[in-house]
This record gives C-alpha cells, structure tokens and sequence, in this order.
C-alpha cells in the first residue's frame, strides 16, 4: 500500500507535530491511511461519550438520567453505535492485503504471519490490561479471585460471551474484542470474495452476503445471548468493510479524488446516523440493546459506508478527519478502548459532584472535559510502554536479543 502520510515527524516539523508523533502509532507495513484513524476517532470518541452519559446517569440520575426528548441526548445516548463504526474499520483494514493480492497481483498473504501478526499486536496490551484489572478488583474492590477467575480465563480466551452469554465483569467493553477476534480466523475465508474477477460481481456478491447477514441477525438473533454477542449478529459491519476497501483500491486507484458533494453528505449524514438510523432501541443502564427497528437494521449499515466514503471523498470532511491530533487519538483507539471505562469507574465518582447548570448538553460537555482529560493521559502512557512497542513487527525478537544480552552481563565471571 502506498504510505500516503509520511509518520515520523522530521527535524523540520513544527514543534506540535514532533510532540503528535511520540503518540503515533507504528506502521511497519509501510502504509498509513489517514481517513482510517480519522474514522476511528469518531467511533472511540461516541463510545466514550456514551460511557460517560451512562455513567453519569447511574451516578445521579436526578441530573443526568436520560432526556426522553432532545437532540444532544438521542445522539449521545446512540454512541454505542460507535462498536459498529469500528467493526466497519477492521473489514477495511483485513480485507485491503487480501483485495490487493487478488485484484492487483500483490504478494499473498501469508497466513502464518497473519496470525502471528495478531497474536504479537494484540494481545500483550490486551492480556496485560486483563491481568490488572483482575487485580485491582481483586486487591482494591475486594471481590472474590475465587469467583473472578474463570471469567478471567474465559475473556483471555476470548470465549466469555459464548460461555456466559454475557459481557466480561472484568472489563464489560472486550465482548466487541471477543467478535473482532472471531472475524480475524475468518477473514482469510471470507476474503474469497475477492477472487471473483468481474467487478459487478464480486460487488454484488459482497452486498448479497451483506444484506443476507443483517436480515438473519435482524429477524432470527434476538437482544441478548450468545448469538447476539457473536459475529452472527454483527457479520454485515465487516463485509461493508470489505466492500470499502474493494471501492479503494479498484475506483480510487488509493488517491480518492474529492468535491464538496461529498461534505454535503458528510454533513447531513453524520446527525443523521445517530439521531434517526442508530434506532429506538436505547439501552437503560446495565440493560442489553433492545430490538432494532428495520430501518437501523438495513439503513444504518449503508449510511456508515456511504459516509465512510465520504471521508475519504470529501473537501472539508477529509480535512477534518486527517488532523494530526484527530489521527494520532484516533491511533490510540485500542488503548483508550481498553481502558475507557474502567478509568470513568474512578473518575466519575468524583466529576459527578461537579455544580450543575442544570442544562444536559452543557452539563455533558463538562463532564465530557472533566473525566475525557485523564482517560486520555492514561491511556497515552500505556500506549507509550505497552502498545506501542508492540506495533513493531519484531518486537519479539527484540526483546530475546536484550534479554539474553542482560543475561550475558549479570552472568558470573
């Protein structure tokens, strides 16, 4: 893929971007596509949104319980759609090597280092955010180790939601991880659809599949269960990823041209996917998602993606969404995912006695500020130690060669 956005910051850039680029993430293939962290910056920023006015409204619903009417609280209250926006993302991100082996004749995929790739990227910051959080309840909340650890076992092992048919007490928000990790097994399968060499086709088979998941999920998995937290119920949001990269490669040639037609839609369709499209079907807090009414079911998958485009399409809408400091948060995703909601455990506790202005998008707002600051200076740190270096491909090798050169060194003489 073409590195579109040179990551490391030169001795020339201005001081703001080289202080960005200590938070940048590392792209060892080479290829960084802007939009795409752009786009995950949205997707963590409405899930973040939607913890905080959850929270807040378990805290002190007489404040901040939610609105039955209002725009400000219909969309923020939707933000858990954001789960979607990032499944939409990973389809993107998996699919593009596979599209780019079967329609331009780039090297194969090696499944091999795929899978490793996933296992060395993923889950050291994921198994060490685990282990801590079991910890603390264990240590600061005193809740039984006893009674923790098979759910412990089950959530390292990605298979909580099959087995419990509920999302992790440990850290509530790895039931969408858990779905990601089952698409990664089998996204090379699904990836066959690439291999249909006729452009209508293969895009009318994408979208068949598509419309075919999302009817399923939307009239045979009902809320709540095992299915409904499996990839069954959410397969859709990762093919219209695979639809996105087959647009990005074959008609935008990787250099989208972009009009402000494209803004309109950006402008118009991003109040309107989570004002309208992200359903009636809020959630109280601690209850699952309610069903989903056929509009959401079937207009919510093809507003993402045509908004999606629009990211990439648009004049203003590309601007903003490739912003040193929107992208560089946006790298961050998976750290502040990881970590979001066990931070606003500890920090809303304290912000919720904030004075109120007694008007809710105003009180959100600083809410927003209060507790959004230190779940940022959080998770930067364990970017910076954890994360980070892991997104070098050689990490491991890395770390053998230092361990066994301290070991040479402290060895007796």
């Amino acid at each position: 893929m073409l590195d579109r956005v040179s990551s490391p910051a030169s001795d020339e850039a201005p001081q703001p971007a080289r202080f960005l680029s200590i938070f940048r993430r590392v792209t060892t293939s080479g290829a960084f596509i802007p939009e795409i962290d752009g786009l995950r910056f949205i997707a963590i920023s409405s899930v973040l949104v939607f913890h905080i006015a959850t929270g807040l409204a378990v805290r002190a619903p007489h404040a901040f319980g939610r609105p039955e009417e209002g725009a400000i609280a219909t969309a923020v209250w939707n933000g858990f759609r954001g789960v979607e926006l990032f499944f939409v993302i990973s389809g993107f991100i998996l699919g593009l090597p596979f599209a780019a082996h079967a329609l331009q004749g780039r090297p194969r995929v090696d499944l091999k280092q795929y899978l490793a790739r996933r296992l060395t990227r993923l889950e050291p910051p994921y198994v060490l955010c685990m282990m801590l959080l079991f910890a603390l309840h264990v240590l600061v909340r005193h809740r039984s180790a006893a009674g923790l650890f098979p759910h412990l076992v089950a959530s390292l092992a990605y298979v909580h939601n099959a087995v419990y048919a509920s999302e992790s007490p440990i850290n509530n928000v790895t039931w969408s991880l858990e779905i990601e990790v089952q698409f990664y097994l089998l996204a090379p399968l699904l990836a066959s659809v690439f291999l249909i060499r006729n452009k209508l086709a293969r895009r009318a088979a994408t979208v068949a599949i598509c419309a075919a998941s999302a009817t399923a999920a939307w009239l045979f998995i009902p809320p709540g269960g095992r299915a409904h937290l499996s990839i069954l119920r959410f397969g859709h949001f990762f093919l219209i990823g695979f639809l996105l990269a087959d647009v990005y490669l074959v008609d935008w040639r990787e250099r989208p041209a972009r009009s402000w037609s494209w803004d309109a839609l950006s402008v118009l369709g991003w109040p309107l996917l989570f004002l309208f499209l992200a359903g009636a079907s809020r959630p109280e807090p601690g209850q699952a998602l309610g069903h989903e009414p056929a509009l959401t079911a079937f207009g919510f998958p093809v507003a993402v993606f045509l908004l999606y485009c629009a990211a990439f399409r648009g004049r203003a809408s590309n601007r903003a969404v490739i912003q040193p400091l929107v992208t560089t948060i946006g790298g961050m995703c998976y750290t502040i995912y990881l970590l979001h909601n066990p931070v606003l455990g500890v920090i809303l506790d304290r912000t919720v006695r904030l004075p109120a202005t007694g008007v809710y998008g105003l009180d959100l707002l600083i809410q927003t500020a209060a507790a959004g600051v230190p779940v940022l200076l959080v998770s930067a740190v364990y970017f910076i130690l954890v994360e980070k270096p892991c997104m070098r491909r050689d990490w491991p090798r890395r770390l053998l060669a230092r361990l066994q050169s301290t070991s040479a060194v402290m060895a007796p003489r």
